[in-house]
C-alpha cells in the first residue's frame, strides 16, 4: 500500500513541477489540477488501481460526471487530465473515450411521415426538385412538414387531407413555435394540394403574412478573433482541429457545412487555393488560401487526425466525420469559454462569418469581392452581412446644425 501512496503522489509531485517549469497555466489553473489530481488519486484508491492511464484518467472523469458535479468542476477535471495526459505520453491524448472502449452510435432517428398523409407528401416533395429547390431545402421541407402533419394534423384525429378546414389550419398555426416557417410551408404545400386536386380549398390563404425580422448582424473585432484563436489550446489534436476550424471560419468565411463537408480534394495546397461545391447553394466555390489556414490544416492532418478511411478532413475522434451542427457547437463552445465579453452578441460560427464579411468592408474591399468571398448567389444577401466599422460610419455624419427657434430660447434661458 505504502508503494502505492508513493507512486500516487510522486506522480502529481511530478506533474505539479513539471506545469511550473513548463509555464503552461497560472497559479489558479495549477491550483485547479491539484484539486483535481487529489480527486484522482482518492477516485484510483477506491477502484484498486496502482498506476495511472488514459483510461483511467477518461473513467475518473466519467465518475465525476455520474455524481452530479458541477459544470465547472466536470471542466476543470478535464482539463487536468488532457494535461497529465500530454505531460506523461508526450504526444498529445484524446480527452474522449478510447476508440477500443467507445463504438459511434447515432441517436438520431428520423420521424416518420403518418400513413395517411405520406403518398401524397413523397409527390409534394419530388414536385418541390422538379420545381428546381435544392437537396437541402427540399429536406428543411421533409423535416418540418412532417412535424406539423403529426403533431397538428394526425395526433389532432385528421385521418384524410380533405378533413383539414381553416378552423383547424389555424389552431396548428397558432401553436407553431415558428409561424414564418409554418406559414411559408404551408402554403407550398396546400398550394400544391390544390393544384393536384388533392384537397377542394386553399384554406392556407387566411394564414397571415409573417415577416422575419431581420437583426443586427453579430460581429466581433480583430482583437477579439486573435483572442479566440489563443485560447484554444493546440497540443492536443481535438484542440487542433478545433483551432483549425476556427480559423477557417474567421479567415475564409466558410459556412459550417462547407467545414464538415472539405475534404482532402477541396484543398490544394502547391496552388494554395481551395475549391469546393457549397453545400448551400450547390454552387462551386474557390478561394485563395492563406499560409496560416494551410500550415493549421496541414499540423492537424499530420499530428492530430486519427487514422481514417474518411474522405473528409475533420473527424470526430473516432473516425467519423463531424456533421455541420457539431462544428457550430464546437464553434460556440470555444467562443463562450474564451474572455471575450459577448454581451448580447450571438457567439456561433455564423458570427465569425460575419465578422470576416465586416472586416473586408472595413478594409475598403469593393462589395463585389466581399459578396464572391462569402459565396453569395443573391447580391441582396450579403448586405445582411456587412456590418461597417464604427470609424467608417463617421465619414458619413453631418454637421449638427445651430439652435434655432424654440430651442435656442430654450438654451439662451428665454422660456
Amino acid at each position: 500500500m505504502n508503494e502505492v501512496y508513493l507512486y500516487w503522489q510522486n506522480l502529481k509531485n511530478d506533474f505539479m513541477e513539471g506545469c511550473v517549469e513548463n509555464e503552461v497555466a497560472g497559479r489558479s489553473n495549477r491550483n485547479d489540477f491539484s484539486r483535481s489530481m487529489d480527486a484522482l488519486i482518492d477516485f484510483a484508491f477506491a477502484n484498486g488501481h496502482t498506476e495511472y492511464s488514459s483510461e483511467i484518467g477518461y473513467a475518473f472523469c466519467e465518475n465525476e460526471k455520474s455524481q452530479g458535479k458541477g459544470e465547472s468542476t466536470i471542466c476543470r477535471r478535464r482539463k487536468t487530465i488532457r494535461r497529465l495526459n500530454n505531460y506523461l505520453y508526450g504526444d498529445p491524448c484524446w480527452q474522449k473515450a478510447p476508440r477500443e472502449l467507445r463504438k459511434y452510435n447515432s441517436s438520431h432517428t428520423p420521424i416518420k411521415c403518418p400513413d395517411q398523409f405520406s403518398e401524397v407528401f413523397e409527390e409534394f416533395l419530388q414536385f418541390l426538385k422538379r420545381d428546381g429547390l435544392k437537396d437541402i431545402t427540399v429536406e428543411l421541407y421533409r423535416q418540418f412538414c412532417i412535424k406539423f402533419l403529426l403533431t397538428d394534423f394526425a395526433d389532432q384525429g385528421i385521418k384524410a387531407w380533405r378533413d383539414i378546414d381553416a378552423k383547424i389550419l389555424t389552431a396548428a398555426f397558432s401553436r407553431a413555435t415558428s409561424k414564418v416557417r409554418f406559414a411559408t410551408f404551408a402554403r407550398r404545400l396546400f398550394g400544391y394540394l390544390l393544384k393536384a386536386e388533392v384537397v377542394l380549398k386553399d384554406y392556407s390563404v387566411i394564414l397571415p403574412m409573417v415577416t422575419k425580422r431581420k437583426t443586427i448582424p453579430s460581429v466581433y473585432s480583430q482583437e477579439e478573433i486573435q483572442r479566440l484563436l489563443d485560447s484554444i489550446e493546440i497540443n492536443t489534436p481535438q484542440g487542433k482541429r478545433d483551432h483549425t476550424m476556427v480559423l477557417i471560419a474567421v479567415r475564409l468565411g466558410l459556412r459550417v457545412s462547407d467545414i464538415s463537408q472539405l475534404c482532402f480534394e477541396n484543398v490544394d495546397f502547391d496552388r494554395s487555393i481551395i475549391k469546393f461545391v457549397q453545400l448551400k447553394t450547390s454552387v462551386p466555390h474557390q478561394l485563395p488560401l492563406p499560409k496560416e489556414v494551410a500550415d493549421a490544416i496541414l499540423d492537424y492532418i499530420e499530428t492530430g487526425r486519427e487514422e481514417s478511411d474518411e474522405p473528409y478532413i475533420f473527424l470526430d475522434g473516432h473516425g467519423h466525420p463531424l456533421s455541420g451542427t457539431s462544428v457550430g457547437h464546437i464553434g460556440a463552445r470555444h467562443i463562450k469559454n474564451s474572455d471575450i465579453e459577448i454581451g448580447a452578441r450571438h457567439h456561433g460560427m455564423h458570427a465569425l462569418r460575419m465578422s470576416f464579411a465586416s472586416q473586408l468592408i472595413e478594409e475598403k474591399i469593393p462589395y463585389d469581392v466581399v459578396r464572391y468571398a462569402l459565396g453569395h448567389v443573391n447580391p441582396n444577401s450579403t448586405r445582411h452581412y456587412v456590418q461597417f466599422a464604427m470609424e467608417s460610419l463617421r465619414a458619413c455624419c453631418l454637421e449638427v446644425p445651430p439652435p434655432s427657434g424654440l430651442l435656442k430660447k430654450y438654451l439662451e434661458g428665454g422660456m
